[in-house]
Parts: C-alpha cells; sequence; structure tokens
C-alpha cells in the first residue's frame, strides 16, 4: 500500500525546464519528482505547469511506471487558469484532496539594483500565485472531507544572499501558509510549508550550471541535496504520517541553516 492511495493531486510546477543530471535520461526538478514519487506512493496526479509539454512529459513518466496522470497548462499569474488546474484535476479523477504550490521564479538583486517591475512580478508569482491555487483548490479539498497543502518556500525565506525580491517574496509565503493552516484546519484541510536549501534540480543546471563543487564545501553534508530528497519530505507532509502537522515550516537543507 502506498501512503497516498485513494488521493488525487494537483502538482503546480509540475514540469521541469533544463539539462538532465548526469545518468538521467529524463530532467528532474523538485515538481517533477514530487509529482512522480506521489504517483508511486498511490495518488492519482494532475500535473500543472506554465508549459503544457513538460506538464505533459511528466505525467507520461508517470503513465509509462503505470500510474495514473493527467496534465494541464497553468500560469499562476492568471486567476482563470488557477481555477481551471482545480477544476481539471477534479474532472479527470473525480476530486481534489492535495496541493503542491512549487511555482517559483528568481529575478532582480539587492534593493537599489532591483526595479519596481521586477519586484511587482515576483510578487504575482511567487505569492499572489500560491494564493490563487489555494483559494481554487481550499473548497475542493473541503469537499472531499480534507486533505493536505505544501508550499515550496526556500531557504531564502529566513536566510539573507538571494537577493531582495526573492527573499521578501519566499518568507511571505510562510505568512501566508500559517494564516491558510489555521484558517481551514477546522475543514480538516492540512496547510504547511517546505524550504530546500542548495538542491542540484533541473532549474539551477539551467540558470547557473553545475554548482557541485562550488557550494558543496558549504553545508555540512558536503553535497547538495536532490529533487527526490525534496520530493520525499514533500509526500511525507502530505501523508497521514503528518496528520499532526499544520501551520510549519520543514527545512530541508542538509544542515547548511544551522550553521
Amino acid at each position: 500500500m502506498g501512503r497516498l492511495d485513494g488521493k488525487v493531486a494537483l502538482i503546480v510546477g509540475g514540469g521541469a525546464d533544463g539539462p538532465p543530471n548526469k545518468g538521467e535520461t529524463l530532467s528532474i526538478g523538485n515538481g517533477r519528482a514530487t509529482a512522480i514519487l506521489c504517483a508511486r506512493e498511490g495518488a492519482a496526479v494532475m500535473v500543472a505547469d506554465r508549459s503544457e509539454t513538460l506538464a505533459g512529459e511528466t505525467a507520461a513518466a508517470i503513465r509509462a511506471e503505470g500510474g495514473r496522470a493527467d496534465s494541464a497548462a497553468a500560469d499562476v499569474t492568471r486567476e482563470d487558469d488557477c481555477r481551471r488546474a482545480c477544476a481539471a484535476a477534479v474532472r479527470a479523477f473525480g476530486k481534489l484532496d492535495l496541493l503542491v504550490n512549487n511555482v517559483g521564479i528568481a529575478i532582480g538583486g539587492r534593493l537599489l539594483e532591483t526595479t519596481i517591475e521586477q519586484f511587482d512580478t515576483m510578487a504575482n508569482v511567487n505569492v499572489r500565485g500560491q494564493f490563487l491555487m489555494m483559494k481554487y483548490a481550499v473548497p475542493e479539498i473541503a469537499k472531499a472531507g480534507g486533505g493536505a497543502i505544501v508550499n515550496v518556500s526556500s531557504l531564502a525565506a529566513i536566510r539573507t544572499g538571494s537577493g531582495l525580491p526573492y527573499e521578501t517574496t519566499k518568507a511571505a509565503l510562510l505568512g501566508l501558509t500559517r494564516s491558510v493552516a489555521v484558517t481551514h484546519a477546522r475543514d480538516k484541510i492540512r496547510v504547511n510549508t517546505i524550504l530546500p536549501g542548495l538542491i542540484n534540480s533541473s532549474m539551477v543546471r539551467r540558470l547557473v550550471g553545475d554548482r557541485e563543487e562550488r557550494v558543496a564545501p558549504r553545508i555540512p553534508m558536503r553535497r547538495q541535496g536532490t529533487p527526490w530528497e525534496i520530493a520525499k519530505a514533500i509526500v511525507f507532509l502530505l501523508s497521514d504520517d503528518a496528520s499532526y502537522i499544520t501551520g510549519t515550516e520543514l527545512i530541508v537543507d542538509g544542515g547548511l541553516s544551522a550553521r
């Protein structure tokens, strides 16, 4: 039996846009790894991504393993896309139990280097997008009798060094999560945030290349994390193993924040 048997999960940002890691045939990021692992744990998965092609690749990989999956295009800056993604999960699988918000971008820099347009774009994607997805997912999860939501923030929410807009929006996501967790605990919906540290994901490789040798010495465990390790933490928070955990933050960073 899987930990998510009988559940329907919507994974937002479930594609992967970047070069595969060594030994991978399919490029793997945090969202794609989460979608695949949810299916391996028994969930039917709706994969949503701004790129319908990338979402479809994830869904196809799940079906190739014998899992149940479908895909939908969704730009979280568009309210109708968020509504349609939730509706697509219900239409395909009959209900919605679980939501993972894995969408985030990083632009801008320090205060005087960041334009107003960059800041507004970051807030629109990294905070408003999660707000919209939860706004449409929560009523469906409540109809299903309850469930769980995981919002993917970052270690940058509590540590500086990643640029003002990124740090600000990722920190705001913590407050958004706590508020929804407290308000909807009565609906049997748990809402938590995960804070990944330095992860060797497809997006990182696309943006900055292979940084393992450069950053590993900074991490107490002497290596970057993998998307699969983030996915395992997310699945834990989605599952009944975390049945008394809500409104909190789980740091997955190899001990980096403890230094």
